[in-house]
């Protein structure tokens, strides 16, 4: 008797490890038939998403990229040559009092050194490293001493495009400015210039 248990234990056990064996591979074989490959590594979860002033920013790149431009960053840390001598804004000008620009205490540049108050700058950056044709897209953040309220911030985001070519004209600005507001705000979008 005491023989007979143990054999019939030990083929419990066999019977219960086969059946087991057999429904595992029955299980990978109705996933196998679903054309589920599960030996590829799972997906991750992301966490989070770009800031609707990001998303906006990247659809009016897509735009202007689709159109031809090429895109360019610059510092938001700005020599004054950059962001106002070389774009012919005068001395005088009240552009570059204290009142209207941050300047930073940095460095021994006697113009001064100061946040970009415009993406203006990268049009002389690039233009003296590229030859024409030049059509560039210039997004970035932007700084001016403005008080915050409903209509001033002293930190912006700005956009701005560079078309330096021959036989271009003011019809291909309004043109590409159409496009652009098509794309951006639909297709059944009306567009008006008017001269100022």
């Amino acid at each position: 008797r005491p023989k007979l248990g143990q054999e019939l234990n030990r083929l419990k056990t066999l019977f219960q490890t086969s059946l087991k064996e057999k429904l595992k591979q029955i299980e990978f074989q109705k996933v196998r038939a679903s054309k589920i490959d599960i030996t590829l590594p799972g997906r991750g979860q992301t966490v989070g998403t770009h800031h609707i002033i990001q998303q906006v920013v990247d659809e009016i790149i897509d735009i202007f990229v689709a159109l031809g431009f090429t895109v360019a960053r610059g510092p938001e840390v700005e020599t004054s040559f950059y962001n106002f001598t070389a774009l012919n804004i005068p001395d005088t000008h009240p552009s570059r009092l204290e009142t209207d620009t941050l300047y930073v205490d940095y460095g021994d540049d006697d113009e001064g050194v100061l946040l970009r108050t415009h993406t203006s700058p990268m049009q002389a950056r690039y233009m003296e490293q590229n030859d024409p044709p030049v059509y560039v897209v210039v997004p970035g953040k932007v700084f001016r001493s403005d008080p915050l309220d409903p209509t001033h911030s002293p930190v912006f985001h700005q956009v701005e495009g560079l078309a330096v070519d021959t036989e271009i004209t003011f019809g291909d600005l309004k043109g590409t400015l159409k496009m652009f507001a098509k794309q951006l705000l639909g297709k059944d979008t009306e567009v008006k210039f008017i001269p100022h």
